[in-house]
């Protein structure tokens, strides 16, 4: 053990005259290769021992006393790639198919005085339309067209819609992290009816008249959106024979609508 410890001292002092810059053998062995006649080679090899055995002295050492990490990694410690999300945003092209119900009203004017008769049934249909966002607030216009299977009456008289169609303006907000948009729409709208009697002749109109209501659509992905909506239709007069008899007709309609967009 003294011995080792005698190296090591000797080790270090050799290492700090290589860091200065010269190279001198420790006294010790200057002694004994001038009494002993020990050869240069093998005072060098000694040198570079001593050397060697420090460095693996001090390795320990930093192992024994927590050293620094390595700085080598694996797969498993690099960072994840950072993904970034496509916004949200309504502007654009979409078209879209809707399944609704509606609840009509016809108001009837005839010889025999005025009534009326409520209806009932389903509509399904398609819709195309455009949409400009500017912050949260969207503005668009949309065109749609149905079938529909509505209709109802009295033991007098009875009514039946056969289309139903729209041009309208859409505007509202978006907001749910520009995910779910609120909105309220109104605009121009048409619908086919006719107007019947029992064992008589009736008539039909295209009526034209006016539509306004309101929704709410959230968006799935970034193209596709989901809806519903509620709609009332006012529609102007329409004056013909049913059985013979001059009737002057007035149709109202309500519907709510479920529906799904495209956006391109």
């Amino acid at each position: 053990m003294r011995s080792f410890a005698g190296a090591v001292v000797i080790a270090r002092n050799t290492t700090a005259s290589i860091a200065g810059g010269t190279v001198t053998a420790p006294l010790p062995f200057l002694h004994a290769g001038k009494n002993k006649g020990v050869p240069l080679k093998k005072l060098r090899s000694v040198v570079l021992a001593a050397i060697a055995s420090v460095g693996l002295i001090d390795v320990a050492a930093a192992a024994d006393l927590g050293g620094p990490p390595s700085r080598r990694g694996s797969l498993k410690d690099a960072p994840a790639p950072v993904v970034y999300e496509q916004s949200f945003s309504w502007s654009g092209l979409y078209i879209g198919a809707n399944v609704g119900y509606g609840w009509s009203n016809v108001d009837w004017q005839d010889g025999f005085g005025p009534a009326s008769h409520d209806g009932k049934g389903w509509l399904a249909g398609a819709q195309i339309g455009y949409n400009l966002q500017s912050g949260q607030f969207v503005f668009g216009v949309e065109a749609d067209w149905s079938s529909t299977w509505i209709d109802g009456g009295t033991t007098c008289c009875g009514h039946e819609f056969n289309w139903l169609a729209s041009v309208r303006g859409r505007a509202g907000i978006a907001f749910n992290g520009n995910r779910t948009l609120l909105y309220g729409t109104g605009g121009a709208a048409w619908a086919d009816v006719e107007y019947t009697a029992p064992g008589a002749t009736g008539f039909s109109n295209t009526h034209f008249g006016w539509v306004a209501g309101g929704g709410i659509e959230h968006m799935l992905t970034q193209n596709l959106s989901a809806r519903v909506e509620y709609l009332h239709y006012s529609f102007d007069d329409a004056t013909g024979a049913v059985g013979g008899i001059s009737t002057t007709v007035e149709p109202n309609l309500d519907t709510v609508r479920f529906g799904l967009n495209l956006k391109f």
